[in-house]
């Protein structure tokens, strides 16, 4: 079956199931500048946010039932930005009714949930963009970052590593996030190593696909504390200007009166083999405290034979050193080569401005999948890069259940 591409009017209907803090804050505010685009309709089994999101962003439709709106309202493309406890049941709804799909992270907390999505996208013949596009090959920075190493600047691979870092002082997101049971710390929510899919993208996107993975997992803190969801909703419901519904900026600062039990593992161990050769650890952990002065941060590292990249650190968004300086764009007075972000803070920027770490994701994600729609081409984060980061991730579970190391069964094509 093939879905229809747009509306009557040429502009893509969309349907949001999830109205929560991503949803307000970076989705709905894109779309409704969007000229291609038409906010039809939105879902949340909460109404007052459905209410809220109305009001602000002018859907016209409200659901309370998320299978409901994919099976009624008018809509060519479904958002997903529920729980992950409920990612594969929407995602496979709207696939099987023909619905373009853009589904946040995780793709699914199992392979076989990450592989059902995927044929049923494709035995539909929809579109669906998996979250997050950030550290994959959507982003203009990672695409230069792999066209230098494909040079052979680091020589033969040999070992990464990314670590956790924190910051100096007292920070309030400190050790976990402010709010969301459901999404971060239940059981179904898959825990800290299912929140961070940017970990395992980011390794694909710059050293290859992923052959296996060991994992060690425990829960460090059994009971956290977080702002109780009700306080989201009063906000929502006093913000007038759609463009300041950025709860984030808020819940960072609202006392966390809400006890409730860490149902997933929040300290992961992984260490992955790639297929290029590259060995290496990944450390998961929502468990933070400030850094002492003068304590290394943390970041991202590769070290090859010849050379080594090191990322988010140094004051520099990436570094080079190599022993074949005549293979990198440019040789800075230091004798490596240094590059930051594209998107310049000191600027002002049309909307949307992009969150810290200067990509906006959500923004980018949603034009893409917009535009694949519109011109019949499959997303570059699509359902195969969405199956293989997601083995990455339930790869590791299985090898903490087993005490094995997990061989993957998914690879992906034009990455060495």
């Amino acid at each position: 079956m093939n879905a229809r591409r747009a509306g009557g009017d040429g502009r893509v209907r969309i349907g949001v199931v999830g109205c929560g803090v991503v949803a307000t804050a970076y989705y709905l505010p894109c779309i409704r500048r969007m000229p291609d685009a038409e906010l039809t309709a939105v879902c949340d089994t909460n109404p007052r946010r459905t209410a809220a999101c109305a009001r602000l962003f002018g859907a016209r439709e409200q659901y309370g039932d998320g299978f409901e709106m994919i099976a009624k309202a008018p809509v060519d493309l479904v958002l997903i930005l529920t729980g992950p406890g409920m990612h594969a049941r929407f995602a496979l709804a709207a696939a099987r009714a023909g619905k373009h799909l853009l589904l946040q992270k995780p793709m699914a907390l199992t392979l076989a949930d990450a592989t059902a999505i995927a044929e049923a996208v494709r035995a539909a013949g929809v579109k669906a963009l998996i979250e997050p596009s950030d550290h994959t090959p959507l982003d203009p920075d990672y695409v230069l970052l792999r066209s230098v190493l494909d040079r052979g600047v680091l020589g033969r691979p040999h070992f990464f590593a990314m670590m956790p870092g924190a910051p100096a002082g007292p920070h309030p997101s400190l050790g976990n996030n402010p709010y969301g049971a459901s999404a971060f710390f239940t059981a179904d929510s898959g825990g800290f190593l299912f929140d961070f899919p940017y970990a395992p993208s980011r390794f694909v996107t710059l050293l290859g696909p992923c052959r296996s993975v060991n994992a060690l997992a425990t829960i460090a803190v059994p009971k956290v504390r977080i702002v109780p969801d009700r306080a989201y909703d009063e906000f929502l419901e006093g913000v007038t200007d759609p463009d300041h519904a950025n709860y984030w900026d808020v819940v960072l600062n609202l006392p966390r009166t809400e006890e409730v039990e860490v149902g997933a593992p929040d300290n992961v161990l992984c260490t992955y083999e790639m297929d290029s050769g590259y060995i290496g650890v990944f450390h998961a952990t929502r468990v933070l405290n400030p850094a002492p002065a003068g304590a290394p941060g943390g970041g991202f590292a590769v070290y090859g034979t010849d050379g080594n990249l090191v990322m988010d650190r140094g004051g520099h968004w990436a570094t080079i050193y190599t022993k074949h300086p005549h293979l990198l764009p440019r040789v800075d007075a230091d004798g490596g080569w240094h590059h930051d972000r594209t998107y310049d803070r000191s600027k002002p920027v049309a909307w949307p401005k992009p969150p810290e770490g200067g990509f906006n994701y959500y923004h980018v994600s949603t034009r893409h999948i917009v535009d694949c729609i519109l011109r019949d081409r499959d997303p570059l984060v699509n359902v195969e890069w969405g199956r293989h980061i997601t083995e990455m991730m339930s790869g590791a579970m299985e090898s903490v259940r087993t005490g094995r190391r997990y061989e993957m069964t998914t690879t992906l094509t034009g990455l060495r």
